[in-house]
C-alpha cells in the first residue's frame, strides 16, 4: 500500500489531474446530494469534486493516517463551503465505519486492485451495496490486464521498464525516475510490482528507494459475477478517462452500477 505521501504527490505531478475528466462529469450528471470516496488518499479527487458544490456531504474515507493529514492541511485552506462540505474519516473500505446511505459512491485510481483476497473483495462490495441509496451510483476505476505484460511476468527473470519521468518542482525535485518489474501469479491472479524510485533535488542529492505493492488482475466476466454477487448491475462501461466506450483492448474498466 501507498506509506507516504510526498512520494505519491511526486509521482503525480506531472499530471495530478489526469482523470478529473470522468469523476467531474459523473458527478454533474448524478447530482449526489452524499459522496462517499473510499481510498481517497491525499484527496486528488475529493477536493475537485468537493468544488464543484454539487453535493451537500462527501465522505472521504482512508486507511492511511499519513494520507489523511495531507488531505485535511489541503483541506484547511479551501474556502468555507468546501471545508464543510467534505468529512475525512480514517476507516477500511471493506468495513466503513459508517451509516447511512449514499447516492454516489466512488473508487478512483485502481484502488480496487489491493484488495488481495477474495474475502477483501467480497466484503467491500457487499459494503457499497449497503451503503447505496436506492438508484445511486457506484462507480470505479481500475487497470484492465495486458496479457503481453503478464506474459512476462511470469519469465524468470521479468524485464525493468521506465514509465515514469518528470520533474516535481512544488518538492523541490528537478528529475524523478519510476522503474518496475513485475512478477504474476497466475493462480491468485496476483501482480507483485517491484518499484524503482531515483530521487533528484535541486540541492544536488539523490534518493534511491524501493517498494513492492501487490495488485489484483480483475477479468471482464469475474468483475461482472463479483458486482451481481453483491446485488449491483452494470450500466455503464468506459475504457478511458475521455469516455470512450469499453472494449476487450481498453486499459482501464471505467464502469459504473446501481443497485438491484
Amino acid at each position: 500500500m501507498w506509506l507516504d505521501p510526498d512520494l505519491y504527490e511526486i509521482e503525480n505531478a506531472d499530471d495530478p489531474g489526469f482523470d478529473l475528466g470522468f469523476w467531474e462529469p459523473l458527478v454533474q450528471e448524478t447530482a449526489p446530494r452524499r459522496i462517499l470516496e473510499l481510498a481517497c488518499g491525499t484527496g486528488r479527487v475529493t477536493l475537485p469534486v468537493a468544488r464543484l458544490g454539487v453535493a451537500e456531504e462527501i465522505v472521504a474515507l482512508d486507511l492511511s493516517a499519513p494520507f489523511l493529514a495531507r488531505l485535511s492541511e489541503r483541506l484547511a485552506v479551501e474556502d468555507e463551503a468546501v471545508r464543510r462540505s467534505v468529512r475525512v474519516l480514517e476507516g477500511d473500505m471493506r468495513r466503513p465505519p459508517l451509516d447511512g446511505e449514499f447516492d454516489l459512491i466512488i473508487v478512483a485510481f485502481n484502488s480496487l486492485a489491493y484488495l488481495i483476497t477474495r474475502e477483501d473483495r467480497l466484503a467491500c462490495l457487499d459494503a457499497v451495496r449497503s451503503l447505496l441509496a436506492p438508484g445511486g451510483t457506484f462507480a470505479f476505476d481500475i487497470m484492465q490486464p495486458r496479457f503481453d505484460f503478464l506474459a512476462e511476468s511470469a519469465n524468470p527473470c521479468p524485464p525493468l521498464r521506465v514509465d515514469v519521468d518528470h520533474s516535481a518542482p512544488d518538492h523541490g525535485v528537478t528529475r524523478f525516475l519510476r522503474s518496475y518489474s513485475d512478477v504474476y501469479d497466475a493462480r491468485t491472479q496476483t501482480l507483485r510490482s517491484t518499484n524503482r524510485y531515483e530521487l533528484h533535488y535541486a540541492s544536488g542529492r539523490v534518493e534511491h528507494r524501493i517498494g513492492d505493492i501487490d495488485w489484483h488482475m480483475y477479468f471482464p466476466e469475474e468483475l461482472e459475477l463479483l458486482l451481481a454477487g453483491a446485488g449491483l448491475t452494470v450500466t455503464e462501461r468506459f475504457g478511458d478517462y475521455d469516455r470512450s466506450p469499453w472494449t476487450h483492448r481498453s486499459r482501464l474498466y471505467l464502469w459504473a452500477a446501481t443497485p438491484r
